[in-house]
């Protein structure tokens, strides 16, 4: 970054923005998201109605530089959908170097790629921001945690790939006692179900205080699948009030973590 990067609420640079436009893409089911700069990283949340949010992470330590100054409050509604156009500029085949750079409230967000691959060549993009609306807090404090599973990712999407797409409900039951999870999924006419014991390849490592069955939309479940495309394991946590959450860790080289969470809320009962 120049000198006068002073004068921006948020700038940052990175080798390649390849990985970054992939974890973005991986959210993308929204037009707009809400884009948040806080010194520990960056924070990209998207959300359908009040059922399921989505955010993308990128921890500071995945930027060569970064700084967001401490007096300015950086969040701001932006289009994801160009975004990662933008990000995708040279095709996705190139890697290229992302700079960033958003300089107060109501300016748009800058960014400068140049690709490895080519000397001499740059382009710049600006993107229009609004102000954002707050985002949901769907967390409880006073739930408990009553089951968490690390699944494989690959193994994971194999199981939604392989479910009924015209089935609209899935029930997930999970249980301390075999087969400890079980899929049910039901249709306009049929109903089919798929155990999961903890013994299975897929369950890196599975705890259930107790007995519990809920229901989600399918639609919603399958918002992450792009996600576990990219991830290498998932996190399932299941709160008391059926609160779904799913933390999806990116497939990296190097030992720098990006991940991205998906919150799902449960379908009420009849």
């Amino acid at each position: 970054m120049d000198d006068g990067t002073s004068q921006y609420y948020f700038t940052a640079s990175m080798d390649s923005g390849k990985i970054l436009c992939s974890l973005l893409k991986a959210i993308q089911f929204q037009e707009s998201a809400v884009f948040c700069a806080m010194p520990e990283g960056l924070k990209v949340t998207v959300e359908e109605g009040k059922c399921v949010q989505a955010s993308a992470y990128v921890p500071s330590d995945n930027f060569n530089e970064y700084h967001v100054r401490a007096d300015a409050d950086v969040m701001f509604k932006v289009s994801l959908a160009v975004l990662t156009e933008c990000l995708n500029i040279f095709g996705s085949g190139d890697e290229s170097s992302l700079k960033m750079y958003y300089r107060c409230e109501g300016s748009p967000l800058l960014l400068v790629l140049q690709p490895q691959t080519v000397q001499n060549v740059m382009t710049d993009c600006e993107i229009a921001t609004q102000t954002a609306d707050s985002v949901l807090e769907l967390r409880d404090e006073d739930t408990t945690e009553v089951a968490k599973l690390v699944l494989r990712a690959p193994a994971f999407l194999g199981l939604l790939a392989d479910l009924e797409r015209s089935c609209d409900v899935i029930e997930l039951h999970l249980s301390p006692d075999h087969p400890h999870v079980s899929i049910v999924t039901y249709g306009m006419q049929d109903r089919s179900c798929i155990d999961v014991p903890k013994s299975s390849d897929m369950v890196q490592s599975f705890s259930c205080e107790r007995a519990v069955s809920l229901r989600y939309q399918l639609p919603h479940i399958r918002l992450i699948m792009k996600a576990l495309a990219i991830s290498s394991k998932v996190v399932l946590r299941c709160s008391s009030n059926g609160l779904l959450l799913l933390q999806l860790k990116l497939e990296k080289e190097d030992q720098r973590q990006m991940f991205s969470e998906f919150y799902i809320v449960p379908l009420l009962d009849d």
